[in-house]
């Protein structure tokens, strides 16, 4: 498979709360063609100083990878327009200032002549683009059906299939998106995410941690508490995991996000969960880590 110079390569930029991060890749291999560029960004700043620092950044990419790069895939954080390209965040501390706005155009007024003929612009879940670029180039690149989860201060989701999303249809939730399931009494954003560990941490001890972090390390220090907290973590997961692989057809279950890097204290039991509930799939860590969302975000141009 050959492609033209000009649709070979891609940016591929991560939108985060506190900074941007981006890198060229190439679409035939899935090999970065520059080193991950992140720059801090002030979420709460007015529009133009916001976009004014995401193009830099890209800019500052492309122009280091000396390829021509005419297409930009982007992983925006949740609630976005990923067809249009408009920001619908509100009332979260964070890109409050961009709601509504359309950042496809402002971006693409800023990146003009950055690359090399017309700029096409797309743009993602942050999430599903993580899955993507495992898909791509990590963990799951030797799988044909993959369901990804991130497990963190929310839990995020994409559903993959022979590297392309699956956002509608019978065998997927609308969007692809999890956070909003039902699980026990709530929803599964509030049951798999940074605060069950505090609530539930102080359910059991009357004491607060900061998180699942914490909660690492005192489990690490042979904290019995801690470990079972894990354990029960992972056994709910499965439970809430299964149906979903299943229903999808899933050959791995990929995890990824601050919690996934805690997997030798909660990985057991989510296996176990998954064994007794009859899913067959293996389950897999993040191999990108930072980097797949980048990744991920250039591959919606493959």
């Amino acid at each position: 498979m050959t492609r033209p110079d000009n649709t070979r390569f891609a940016a591929g930029v991560d939108i985060g709360g506190s900074h941007v991060s981006s890198t060229v890749v190439d679409l035939l291999t899935g090999e970065l063609m520059s080193s991950p560029l992140a720059t801090p960004v002030d979420c709460t700043a007015p529009a133009t100083e916001i976009l004014d620092a995401w193009a830099r950044n890209i800019r500052q990419t492309v122009a280091t990878s000396a390829l021509p790069v005419g297409q930009v895939g982007m992983a925006f954080p949740g609630p976005f327009d990923y067809e249009r390209g408009i920001s619908l965040i509100d009332g979260v501390q964070k890109f409050d200032r961009i709601w509504g706005l359309d950042v496809a155009a402002s971006l693409r007024d800023r990146l003009a002549g950055c690359g090399c003929g017309p700029l096409r612009l797309r743009f993602v879940n942050d999430a599903a683009a993580f899955a993507l670029g495992e898909c791509l180039g990590g963990a799951t690149r030797d799988t044909d059906r993959v369901v990804a989860l991130t497990l963190g201060t929310g839990v995020g989701s994409g559903f993959v299939a022979d590297r392309r999303l699956v956002e509608r249809g019978d065998t997927v939730p609308a969007h692809g998106w999890v956070y909003h399931l039902p699980f026990e009494d709530g929803i599964a954003d509030d049951a798999f995410s940074t605060r069950w560990f505090r609530r539930r941490w102080h359910y059991l001890t009357g004491e607060t941690i900061d998180g699942a972090r914490d909660a690492a390390r005192r489990a690490e220090e042979g904290d019995t508490t801690a470990r079972r907290l894990f354990e029960e973590y992972g056994t709910r997961l499965g439970a809430f995991a299964a149906p979903l692989v299943e229903r999808f057809g899933g050959r791995t279950l990929l995890l990824g996000g601050n919690i996934a890097r805690a997997w030798e204290l909660f990985g057991p039991a989510l296996g176990e969960r998954l064994a007794a509930a009859g899913c067959r799939a293996e389950v897999r860590r993040s191999a990108l880590l930072d980097r797949a969302a980048m990744i991920g975000a250039a591959s919606l141009f493959l």
